[in-house]
């Protein structure tokens, strides 16, 4: 029964080859990879397991990948995730017990956040920002009605029907409980990184919303456009957020809904310097309170949420020094030590440096500011608001995936979207609002296969 999880990437290889790449990307390849777990996945012989959105996204972000390296000079985010990719490779061959498992885990890593990066660059902007983004919002609304079934049962419906219908081990049925409820995780399999996807697409759904109230919105839909007018969409993945009770998410989206008001400013580039400002200020303060509320005296009195924090907080402490033991290239991803009672690196960054070193680890950050450089220089520098609108509501995105990483780990489709969002950042371009027509939409040419690596 796994094997039907290769269906994607035989009907993504399919419309890919017709010269249907817009049809793929949006209707193949962005329902797989947001309704469907990591953990449906395919293994053949002598290669790594392959997710249903992986298989989906190997023919598209092939010809992605082809683009991009035709496109002339690569810019710095570029360089630096194909830097970051040969490090991470360098890590994996060299520093795990087994070579073999190493290979496997670098050929995941590679098809999870370059083929994603790739794609993000050169195949959205600039015809398809609209449609994508619309279509982020409505498939992740979608999975509403199966995160309020675990809150109340306290079982993910992914995970049962994995586990049964396909022998799929490594999604869960069982859900974490906190406050007598279940933590809505849905097909991400964890509601940590469940809560950075709501909260990521309640920023690009800002967007949407701007361009409806300014009737910019090339077509919207009545349905959708009749629920924005009353902020229903927005509303409801902040409950979704809420329904995680994942704190780091939250905190994290409340980081990004303090950016997504500079376009009300009429002084956009007052408010990005005051909504900077407040951050670093509310950040010092944040610092400070995780300090004492993470140091207790009577372990005996600290309740659960408590307990996550103190953990954490030990984690960093006793884990940095054995990271920076690793020195350049680290330890490896399945070869790094395990402190006893540890076992759960909930630190991207911390389990970045442990893995793949001092090399992965800067790279890492230099890719984390450059994420940030671009949009804020998007929205500092255009003139069109809808323009600066979609740089802010990327730049809130992308922020709130930075802030929450180094409260969980990026696992499960994480780094495929937070990637593709990424790419999708360096090729932001002005005046990208029309809703291009995919595919479908047009009259089939001769030789259709030729123009898709154009």
């Amino acid at each position: 029964m796994s094997a039907l999880f290769l269906l994607p990437g035989l009907i993504s290889l399919f419309l890919v080859l017709r010269g249907k790449l817009e049809t793929a990307f949006l209707s193949v390849y962005l329902p797989t990879l947001l309704l469907l777990p990591d953990g449906y996945d395919f293994r053949l012989p002598h290669l790594p397991p392959i997710s249903a959105a992986q298989s989906a996204l190997i023919p598209i972000g092939a010809v992605a990948l082809f683009r991009l390296v035709l496109s002339g000079l690569p810019s710095l985010m570029d360089v630096l995730i194909v830097l970051f990719m040969v490090s991470i490779t360098a890590s994996e061959v060299t520093q795990e017990r087994v070579m073999n498992d190493g290979i496997l885990s670098a050929i995941v890593t590679v098809i999870s956040i370059l083929f994603a990066y790739a794609v993000g660059r050169k195949i959205i902007e600039p015809g398809l920002r609209f449609v994508t983004v619309r279509r982020l919002v409505i498939l992740i609304l979608l999975l509403g009605p199966f995160g309020l079934y675990e809150w109340r049962m306290g079982q993910n419906l992914f995970g049962v029907f994995g586990q049964r219908l396909f022998d799929a081990a490594s999604v869960h049925a069982d859900v974490q409980f906190r406050s007598g409820h279940g933590r809505m995780a849905v097909s991400f399999n964890d509601s940590e990184l469940a809560g950075i996807v709501f909260g990521m697409t309640a920023a690009l759904n800002v967007w949407l919303s701007y361009m409806d109230k300014w009737r910019l919105a090339p077509n919207l839909g009545k349905r959708l456009s009749k629920l924005e007018k009353y902020h229903i969409p927005g509303l409801l993945l902040l409950l979704y957020v809420y329904l995680t009770q994942s704190r780091g998410p939250q905190i994290a989206t409340g980081v990004g809904y303090l950016i997504l008001q500079i376009p009300k400013f009429k002084n956009k580039k007052t408010a990005i310097i005051l909504a900077s400002v407040v951050i670093v200020v509310g950040a010092a303060a944040a610092y400070q309170y995780f300090n004492r509320y993470t140091t207790v005296s009577d372990p005996s009195a600290m309740n659960e949420q408590q307990g996550s924090a103190i953990y954490r907080r030990q984690m960093n402490e006793l884990y940095g020094p054995i990271a920076a033991q690793g020195g350049l290239l680290g330890w490896g991803l399945l070869s790094h030590p395990i402190l006893v009672g540890m076992f759960s690196i909930d630190n991207e960054f911390l389990l970045i440096h442990l893995a793949y070193g001092s090399a992965g680890y800067f790279l890492f950050i230099l890719i984390a500011a450059e994420t940030f450089r671009r949009p804020l220089k998007y929205a500092w520098t255009w003139q069109r608001r809808e323009d600066q609108a979609m740089a802010v509501s990327m730049l809130a995105a992308l922020a709130i995936f930075w802030i929450s990483i180094a409260t969980v780990y990026m696992g499960e489709q994480m780094p495929q979207i937070a990637f593709l969002l990424i790419g999708w950042s360096q090729s932001l371009m002005p005046g990208a609002t029309a809703n291009s027509a995919v595919a479908d939409d047009v009259p089939p040419a001769r030789f259709a296969f030729s123009r898709v690596f154009r």
